[in-house]
């Protein structure tokens, strides 16, 4: 008898998050899903409209669809209040921004994606929606940077260099083009956000975080952790893996 309670408790948490997930689906328009069956759709449906997708044939596409639009792994929608402002911060063809415009209808979205092979995909898949998108790296500083992509596109990352073909805009910048104020921030910019985190001034006026951290350059979880917690935040959400992981994070102060 004592061993049942966490089974039951298991099984109603995977229930429950089957259906979000059904949900999620079901609010871009896509009608059916089995995993071992996925094949990426052609098009999705957000705030009303069909929009048509591209992307570039890549495995790492389809594990980032599935995140931000099935898993709905940066929680939209979940343990978050008001959201009027979103910043999307390494958008790469724009999936998270897609989806979060499924889930804001009304919120203000800015996306930044660096890398240049990517952005049209990106301004292609949201220019119907309203989301303002920038060619432009995002850092602690206004700088250059240069792009080291190898591989799948979703694990470009930015190297800083003077002679860098794409501008750096400082984290600072990006907070006051959205009014001064971000709802929800979005990080995924393969290890860039440790740049980011030593600006401490436009962490404060940040409400909602959900990003991607990486462990480069001998960076540990604990860094990590003790890094939000300088910058004034507390994890809500933690889901670690082999080098990488996912955090949600809210400001200390606030009630959760």
């Amino acid at each position: 008898m004592l061993d049942r309670a966490p089974k039951a408790n298991l099984a109603t948490r995977f229930a429950e998050e089957l259906e979000l997930r059904f949900r999620a689906l079901r609010r871009l328009g896509i009608l059916f899903l089995r995993a071992k069956w996925f094949k990426m759709p052609n098009a999705v449906r957000a705030a009303g409209i069909r929009v048509v997708l591209h992307y570039p044939p890549e495995h790492g596409v389809v594990v980032d669809f599935l995140g931000c639009c099935v898993r709905n792994s940066y929680g939209l929608r979940r343990q978050l209040k008001s959201v009027e402002t979103i910043l999307d911060i390494g958008a790469n063809v724009g999936f998270f921004s897609i989806a979060a415009r499924a889930y804001y209808p009304n919120a203000e979205i800015h996306a930044y994606e660096p890398n240049l092979r990517i952005f049209p995909f990106l301004k292609s898949n949201t220019e119907q929606l309203g989301i303002k998108v920038y060619q432009e790296a995002v850092g602690a500083d206004e700088g250059r940077v240069a792009i080291a992509d190898e591989g799948d596109s979703n694990q470009a990352k930015t190297i800083a260099s003077a002679d860098g073909s794409i501008p750096q805009i400082a984290l600072q910048g990006a907070v006051e083009r959205l009014g001064g104020v971000v709802d929800l921030l979005k990080l995924d910019c393969e290890g860039a956000e440790w740049d980011m985190f030593r600006s401490a001034v436009p962490w404060r006026h940040i409400r909602n975080v959900r990003m991607e951290y990486h462990l480069f350059d001998q960076h540990t979880l604990l860094d990590v952790e003790q890094t939000l917690k300088q910058l004034g935040f507390k994890i809500t959400r933690f889901e670690p893996s082999a080098g990488f992981g996912l955090i949600w994070a809210v400001p200390s102060g606030a009630n959760t």
